[in-house]
């Protein structure tokens, strides 16, 4: 079988393929099938304790429209 560049087979000792690896920067076709698959391409954001607190605030409706005039008598 021919080699493809950007994508390695690894094989058992038996011969039997175990595993792919995909370079997507080669192969960004497979991506919408990753994705199909349910595997997350992008990295998740980390939120801080602060940023979770305010989105929950948010959420729940705890929070006022700015007013740059009043920007200091929040």
């Amino acid at each position: 079988m021919a080699q493809v560049a950007g994508i390695q087979v690894e094989r058992a000792s038996t011969g039997v393929p175990m595993s792919v690896t995909i370079d997507l920067q080669k192969h960004a076709d497979v991506i919408p099938f990753l994705k199909k698959k349910g595997i997350e391409i992008e990295k998740p954001i980390k939120w801080t304790a602060k940023m979770k607190k305010s989105l929950a605030q948010a959420k729940n409706g705890e929070w006022t429209v700015g007013d740059i005039n009043n920007f200091w008598n929040v």
